[in-house]
């Protein structure tokens, strides 16, 4: 039976925040309209128990998929390969949502045909659980009413959080994000984009996202750790930017993907300058700039931080001097419990 609304929840031993994600999907007066599929990416501790609990008591909302780990893109492809829904969303396993805020997102859906319905969201740190929320999507925007892509494009970035994707748009994108792989929601807040005509917003605090916790990918050490995972993601980026160049992708949607990568690399280049200072990267850096703007130039134009255009001003002589207010800015990032 097709629903409104599928719900991913990529799970992976996350026993301790599974239920208050769950919690927020229980709610039986939207059964016919909602689908929560828990995908157990091969965990190892008691998440997959607990789901199945919610999968017994709300079996018209719940299902759980086990498969074997393949990381959080893997389980994405999973949830939409069985995804019944006619929109679809993820949520972390370790997020949830607000359940007022996300019955007004059911509401919407019920009479919205948009590619895209994008909700706000709200930053939760994990000890305090201060609540920071996201900023609004553009200054002047009319919630609730359907824009054309273009008429949006140039004012604001849509991130994974706020995002609900027609599941046709998804699949007409052939849409298949890697798996093994840190940072994969960058391809699935882009990829789809040129398949994408029509978006509406609205402004209420649906998702709730956790930051704060130890391990978490977004967390600079792990970001460093993990710096090649981020780099093969922009490459393939890249790649997918040359190629809907040439395949018929609207103007618009062309500059949205150039500025959207413009912010995913000034993010790489921020991983590159929080190492100790070393001339090899610096060198590394330098190279890679050059590259860029000889390959993809309208990507080199759209990069906006004000580090790196001061880097390139300065032809990388003031590397140590942007490290160093980088370095103050992520005391201050900490000092606010916010994780770069």
């Amino acid at each position: 039976m097709e629903k409104l609304l599928t719900v991913v929840v990529p799970t992976y031993n996350i026993e301790k925040y599974i239920e208050m994600c769950l919690d927020s999907f229980a709610i039986r007066e939207a059964e016919d309209r909602l689908e929560v599929l828990v995908v157990n990416d091969g965990s190892s501790d008691s998440s997959p128990e607990l789901a199945r609990a919610y999968e017994r008591e709300y079996p018209a909302i719940f299902r759980v998929i086990d498969k074997e780990n393949g990381g959080h893109g893997s389980a994405i492809n999973t949830g939409l390969r069985e995804a019944a829904g006619k929109y679809f969303k993820v949520v972390d396993g370790d997020d949830w949502v607000d359940k007022r805020a996300f019955l007004y997102l059911l509401k919407v859906l019920e009479e919205s045909d948009s590619d895209i319905v994008a909700s706000n969201y709200c930053w939760v740190h994990h000890l305090t659980m201060e609540k920071k929320p996201e900023r609004l999507p553009f200054q002047g925007v009319e919630y609730e009413r359907e824009y054309d892509f273009s008429e949006i494009a140039d004012k604001t970035f849509i991130k994974m959080h706020s995002m609900t994707f027609k599941t046709q748009v998804l699949r007409d994108a052939g849409l298949w994000i890697d798996e093994h792989c840190y940072y994969v929601d960058l391809e699935y807040v882009i990829l789809p984009i040129s398949h994408v005509r029509t978006v509406t917003f609205i402004p209420d605090i649906v998702y709730m996202y956790r930051i704060g916790m130890q391990g978490q990918s977004m967390s600079l050490e792990n970001m460093q750790k993990n710096r090649k995972q981020y780099h093969r993601v922009f490459q393939r980026l890249l790649q997918f930017y040359r190629e809907c160049t040439g395949n018929g992708c609207p103007e618009a949607n062309q500059q949205y993907i150039e500025r959207a990568l413009g912010l995913a690399y000034a993010s790489y280049f921020k991983i590159l300058l929080s190492f100790p200072f070393c001339t090899k990267v610096w060198k590394y850096m330098a190279r890679y700039d050059k590259r860029l703007k000889r390959e993809y130039p309208k990507i080199y134009e759209s990069v906006e931080n004000k580090a790196v255009r001061l880097l390139r001003a300065s032809g990388y002589v003031l590397y140590p001097a942007a490290q160093a207010a980088l370095g103050v800015q992520r005391r201050m990032k900490k000092k606010k419990g916010l994780n770069l």
